[in-house]
């Protein structure tokens, strides 16, 4: 309002985005009860009354409402779109997701590519692909949020890269720091529930089986918490671990 009634700015000069269209119509109707009080204050005021005239023609919408308004007003300066386009629903853009996924995998099969089959080998089998082609739809949903989803993703790939491979170990990266502090948290939230379950069978002599079972686990998960600055030591321990089966009894 100040900049209408004080810097003589038309409204329809001024672009007002709101996250929804009832919050729009919701400001709109508020500046036209600004502009009717200042009126009545003021009724000659030539300025006040071209305000109201412009109120229509005003951008007062969601920024998904002012795109497509600059895009259906500039068309043909857009090659390949059509002055009849419209937007998708949610549905629609769903189904064009999975078609295009499909597609992509397919083609991929087809040519034996070798980068592809090795990421079907880490994530998924060749019975059921479905969860990679979930994380493959979600990491393109995250990317969107960003200005420039493929810049941001190389720019996170190359996080990806040691400088030195022969120096480096994984750890000393970002995702390396992470996924090792994630699992040094894990491992200590282990290590304490199992000393819980051996303080209570350490009570029962007839479960002495059991303990040394616990016993076992809580070793191994201490040795694995002391490897946790190398990456490939840990990776080799977690490889080599194995989990004892608890033993069988009558009583």
């Amino acid at each position: 309002m100040n900049r209408i009634i004080q810097d003589k700015i038309d409204i329809d000069k001024i672009l007002v985005v709101t996250f929804t269209n009832s919050a729009a119509s919701e400001m709109r109707e508020r500046v036209l009860n600004a502009i009717d009080e200042k009126l009545a204050e003021t009724p000659e005021d030539e300025n006040l009354q071209r305000q109201l005239t412009l109120l229509n023609k005003a951008s007062i919408c969601t920024i998904d409402s002012f795109c497509l308004e600059i895009v259906r007003n500039n068309f043909f300066e857009i090659e390949n779109i059509s002055p009849n386009f419209r937007i998708a629903d949610a549905t629609e853009i769903e189904l064009l997701k999975q078609e295009v996924i499909e597609d992509i995998f397919e083609k991929n099969y087809e040519t034996e590519n070798q980068d592809f089959l090795t990421l079907i080998h880490l994530y998924t089998s060749y019975r059921d692909d479905t969860p990679l082609k979930d994380l493959v739809l979600k990491i393109y949903s995250y990317t969107q949020s960003n200005p420039f989803p493929q810049k941001w993703l190389e720019e996170k790939i190359q996080m990806f890269n040691l400088e030195n491979k022969q120096e480096e170990d994984f750890s000393q990266t970002l995702w390396g720091k992470i996924l090792l502090q994630e699992i040094k948290e894990e491992l200590i939230d282990d290590i304490n529930i199992l000393q819980e379950v051996e303080k209570d069978l350490v009570l029962v002599p007839e479960l002495e089986k059991f303990y040394q079972t616990i016993r076992s686990d809580i070793e191994q998960l201490e040795n694995l918490q002391k490897a946790l600055a190398s990456w490939d030591k840990t990776y080799q321990i977690v490889r080599n671990t194995q989990i004892c089966n608890l033993a069988k009894t009558k009583k």
